[in-house]
């Protein structure tokens, strides 16, 4: 007996250190998970807005809409909503390349089953690594798409940073206040404006325009169509029509570069909606509606996005799922 009490003793013993090792380590990386969240600066607007996406109540969204700054600046979904009674969402980051946009869909696809999926595809004159990595990934919720982003869509250099977010931002502690903290770690309400951001002014010298925008070379054109091959397998995968779309801007791809875009999308199987010289068809006029070449400012995209609601009811045949008396009451609200 006294045998056996020994042997347990010694068995405790000698597990009790790599337990604790084990403890100290967990306990160590909340901490660090914590303090990243923290420090990290809280995003309101101008895209990689995850927060309130992930707050809208589940399977609610009749669309998702992709892109970069053009789509976050252009589309608003409350204006859309007024038009049409669909629900949507621009789910959107600065410069976003289509390779993180692919993971951005894939995230958004864990909470949403939308009838349609819309990108603004101006990122295939996109080239491989734009300058806003550290937002678009970095504001990815944790977990495997954004481990995805982090090693395939974003530049070798940021990775330390985005796996570990306080390497980018514990210089932060001197300024952090304690409102900011916590409002950091404390869950997120919906958003009203469901991802769009709106600018206001006009560009000045935009009576000069159309301005062309120029391609990327042929290689790197290839290696977007590649990730826009993948973000249209995993549409038809998930049974979601997918489409591809220009933007109404007074910055321009040349017209060749436009036609090769759509022939390679015909190839996808992709329908493909070149809206790039529809300005004025649209209703947008370019002295009054534009904010810069790129974008249009908060009236000119109040002008689009009723427009768009049209367009998803008439020309794609896109009608309103059902709602919930409390998110049909919200988003009158927000209207």
């Amino acid at each position: 007996m006294a045998h056996e009490t020994e042997w347990s003793l010694l068995r405790t013993s000698k597990w009790r250190e790599p337990i604790f090792a084990l403890l100290f380590l967990i306990l160590a990386a909340g901490l660090i998970g914590v303090l990243s969240l923290a420090f990290r600066p809280v995003r309101t607007d101008y895209g990689a807005v995850w927060g309130p996406y992930l707050a809208e109540p589940e399977d609610s969204l009749d669309y998702l809409y992709l892109g970069s700054s053009y789509a976050y600046c252009d589309v608003d979904p409350t204006a859309v909503y007024d038009q049409s009674g669909l629900t949507g969402y621009v789910l959107a980051g600065p410069e976003q390349t289509l390779s993180q946009t692919y993971w951005y869909l894939r995230e958004a696809l864990e909470t949403q089953t939308p009838s349609l999926v819309v990108l603004e595809g101006s990122a295939l004159a996109f080239q491989e690594y734009q300058s806003y990595t550290q937002v678009n990934v970095g504001y990815m919720p944790f977990g495997l798409n954004r481990l995805g982003a982090v090693f395939t869509a974003a530049e070798p250099e940021l990775r330390t940073g985005l796996l570990f977010p306080l390497y980018f931002y514990h210089s932060r502690w001197k300024e952090l206040t304690a409102g900011e903290a916590a409002s950091a770690l404390l869950p997120t309400g919906t958003d009203a404006f469901k991802g769009f951001t709106p600018v206001s002014g006009v560009f000045e010298q935009i009576a000069d325009g159309p301005f062309t925008r120029q391609p990327q070379p042929q290689a790197v054109y290839e290696e977007n169509l590649s990730w826009l091959t993948r973000i249209a397998a995993l549409c038809e995968k998930q049974g979601v029509a997918f489409a591809l779309v220009l933007h109404p801007t007074y910055s321009q791809l040349p017209a060749d570069t436009r036609t090769q875009i759509a022939a390679d999308a015909t190839a996808l199987g992709v329908p493909f909606f070149d809206w790039t010289e529809e300005s004025l068809s649209i209703g947008i006029r370019p002295t009054s509606h534009y904010y810069d070449p790129g974008h249009l400012n908060q009236e000119g995209a109040a002008i689009f996005s009723a427009w768009l609601g049209d367009f998803f009811t008439e020309e794609l045949s896109l009608s309103p799922k059902h709602q919930s008396a409390e998110n049909s009451a919200a988003w009158q609200n927000v209207v």
